[in-house]
């Protein structure tokens, strides 16, 4: 059993910096010191957790797994000092949110915003992807939560989820797009003009692609992919561009210039929710901020 929390710290900054002089430098201490700290740690828990290589170190499948927990404690801790500290000096702190494009265009600027006029000392970090890049980091210990499309299947058991909006997508171009002007939109008319979307955003194509099947047609190709939620919204309103987005997009400051085009079929749905480690189920600003984001999303 581990008797001393402390030695973490080292084993996360070796594991950081891929070997002892980088832990060392890191911690502002000697490298004996680090070594030390480390052996004693394997000693506790009676397994490797390095395997020393002649420029480094690399960590071991107990290393691997214990890196998740290590992380975890540390998000913890910090809460925990915050929390503490909030009674003194006004409520200091580190959240690291990741979020999908809907949430991170629509939902998450106010709901940032009023989040810290609670915890005014409160930093927050924001990662923009889809799940495929945030839920990695987030499985890792590298996000504290993630805010987006809600899987239907794998999420490890450590893992939280918490419903907050149910989203609709739909097909979207710029106002003065020829297609906009249409009544009645066809699977051909789609498919005469271009496609934007969002890098890596694999659930969004795949409905995309599910609402051409469903019309009777091929999905058409895609002519531009970015990871820039801007530069998508600008291609949108200044070209031939079509898109498949969430519909709550379009009255958001980045939908401004773009419209709905009519579907013969209903576009598909999906929840929206926040995941983060069951561990974080009881502090304060997780809990405020899905709060303040589900009634970002209840708000006309």
């Amino acid at each position: 059993m581990l008797q001393n929390v402390a030695l973490l710290r080292p084993f996360l900054a070796v594991a950081k910096g891929g070997s002892i002089s980088a832990g060392a430098q890191e911690m502002s201490i000697s490298q004996p010191a680090v070594s030390k700290a480390i052996h004693r740690l394997e000693r506790e828990l009676g397994v490797a957790l390095f395997e020393r290589r002649a420029r480094g170190v690399v960590l071991t499948r107990f290393g691997v797994a214990l890196l998740r927990h290590a992380k975890q404690i540390e998000t913890e801790w910090n809460f925990a000092q915050s929390e503490l500290g909030a009674f003194k000096a006004g409520r200091t702190g580190h959240l690291r949110v990741g979020a999908g494009l809907y949430f991170a265009a629509a939902l998450l600027p106010a709901a940032i915003s009023e989040l810290q006029a609670r915890f005014p000392r409160l930093r927050i970090d924001l990662s923009v992807g889809a799940n495929p890049r945030t839920l990695p980091a987030l499985f890792g210990g590298d996000l504290d939560i993630v805010v987006g499309r809600l899987p239907t299947t794998g999420i490890p058991d450590y893992i939280e989820t918490r419903h907050i909006v149910n989203v609709r997508l739909c097909i979207i171009a710029s106002k003065s797009h020829p297609l906009a002007a249409k009544r009645r939109i066809t699977a051909a008319d789609l498919a005469a003009y271009p496609w934007v979307v969002y890098q890596d955003d694999d659930e969004t194509v795949a409905s995309r692609e599910s609402i051409f099947r469903r019309m009777g047609a091929e999905p058409p190709r895609i002519a531009v992919e970015s990871t820039s939620v801007m530069a998508i919204f600008e291609l949108l309103r200044s070209g031939p561009y079509l898109g498949c987005v969430a519909s709550g997009l379009l009255v958001s400051a980045v939908g401004q210039g773009l419209v709905e085009l009519p579907l013969p079929i209903e576009g598909a749905r999906f929840k929206g929710g926040a995941m983060f480690a069951r561990t974080l189920a009881n502090v304060a600003p997780i809990n405020a901020l899905i709060e303040l984001l589900r009634r970002s999303a209840a708000s006309p």
